[in-house]
This record gives C-alpha cells, sequence and structure tokens, in this order.
C-alpha cells in the first residue's frame, strides 16, 4: 500500500529568513535550533526520512513538527513562538526561580 506524501510546507520569505537565522545564531537554544532545520528542510522538500537521517533523529520527531508547524502557521504566530515547547499539562510551578536557587 503506498504511503500518503507528508504535507508540503511553503514559506513565507520572512519566515525562511527568521528560520535561517535562528537555526545559526550560537545562541540558539539546540532543541530550537534542530526543530527551525526541520521545518526549513521540510519547506524545500525534503521527506521525514530524509531530515531524519541528516539531522540524527526519528521519523516521528520530524513529522510531529511539521505537523505542529502547519497547525500553528494557521494562528499566525511569530516564528519563535512556533518552535516552542507545547504547554505542559497540570498546575503551574508552585516555586519561583528565584525560590529554587
Amino acid at each position: 500500500m503506498p504511503r500518503l506524501a507528508a504535507t508540503p510546507i511553503t514559506l513565507t520569505a520572512e519566515e525562511q529568513t527568521a528560520l535561517e537565522k535562528i537555526a545559526r545564531r550560537p545562541s540558539t537554544a539546540q532543541q530550537i535550533a534542530r526543530r527551525a532545520t526541520i521545518i526549513w528542510r521540510a519547506a524545500q522538500g525534503a521527506s521525514h526520512g530524509e531530515i531524519a537521517r541528516e539531522l540524527g533523529i526519528t521519523k516521528d520527531t520530524s513529522r510531529l513538527w511539521r505537523n505542529r508547524w502547519l497547525d500553528l502557521s494557521a494562528r499566525e504566530l511569530p516564528v519563535e513562538e512556533r518552535l516552542q515547547d507545547a504547554p505542559r499539562p497540570g498546575c503551574p510551578p508552585t516555586f519561583t526561580l528565584e525560590q529554587i536557587t
């Protein structure tokens, strides 16, 4: 049975520039830079398997971020916000960062 092709991602010039800057900026957290690279490569037409091999991740990770990007693009959020972790379930933290340190 043939597999369905991944949903294509189309980036605006501003989104592409922002993703490239995020991925190449030395101060960017590694997980955010990797997510930016996943989206950038997906927009170039790379498959989940190609992205996974290039970046040393699983196909599921590539698929997750492609789908999350498409979902969040509909809300027109800034690029940086689209690459952040999803909100975690449960109660908010009881202690502030100052109390912990």
